[in-house]
C-alpha cells in the first residue's frame, strides 16, 4: 500500500502555544500539605533505595563483597588523607569569617572529619565559636601627663631650669 501525497494538500499549520491558566495563590494549609507529602515520598524513596542496596549486597558473591569492601576502605583512606587539608581550609575560612586567627599546626584535624572523610562544618563551627573573640574597641594610647603618667619622665626630679636644660640636652648634665 502506497500513500501518495498530493502537492495541493495544505501543510498543517503550527498551533499557537497555549498558556496555562493562571492559578490562584495557594493558601498556607495547601503548601504544608504538599510539603508533608513530599517528605513522606522522600522517606519512602530512601527506604526503597536502602532495601535495593541490601538485596544487591545479599546477592553478591564473596569475591564481589571483598572487592566492594576494598574499594570502600581505599576510598575512605584517600578521603581521610585529603580530608585533613579540607578541614584546615574549612577552619581558616570560618575563622576569617568570624574575625579570629587560628593556628592549625598543633590541632588534631582528624577530630573535625565526618564519617565519610569530608570536613564536618558543624564541628568546625563549634570550635571557632569556642575561641575568644578579638576586642572590637581600639586601644586608647597611654598619654604622658594624665592619670598614672603624671610626670614628664623618670629623669625629672625637680623643675629647676638648669636641670631641665641638661635633660633636654640628651640626658647629659652640663
Amino acid at each position: 500500500m502506497e500513500i501518495i501525497m498530493s502537492e495541493t494538500a495544505p501543510a498543517p499549520e503550527p498551533t499557537a502555544p497555549t498558556t496555562p491558566p493562571e492559578t490562584p495563590p495557594a493558601d498556607a494549609a495547601e503548601v504544608e500539605k504538599w510539603k508533608a507529602l513530599s517528605r513522606q515520598n522522600e522517606t519512602r524513596w530512601k527506604a526503597a533505595s536502602k532495601e535495593l542496596e541490601d538485596l544487591k549486597a545479599a546477592q553478591m558473591s564473596d569475591a564481589d563483597k571483598a572487592i566492594a569492601d576494598a574499594r570502600a576502605e581505599g576510598r575512605k583512606a584517600a578521603l581521610s588523607e585529603v580530608g585533613t587539608s579540607l578541614v584546615q581550609a574549612e577552619i581558616r575560612a570560618q575563622a576569617a569569617t568570624a574575625g579570629v586567627t587560628v593556628a592549625t599546626d598543633y590541632l588534631d584535624l582528624g577530630r573535625f572529619l565526618a564519617a565519610d572523610g569530608q570536613a564536618d562544618p558543624e564541628k568546625v563551627k563549634g570550635y571557632i565559636e569556642s575561641l575568644p573573640k578579638p576586642s572590637t574597641e581600639p586601644k586608647f594610647p597611654d598619654l604622658q601627663g594624665a592619670g598614672y603618667h603624671r610626670g614628664a619622665g623618670p629623669g625629672v626630679t625637680s623643675m629647676d631650669p638648669t636641670e631641665l636644660a641638661d635633660l633636654i640636652a640628651g640626658g647629659r648634665f652640663l
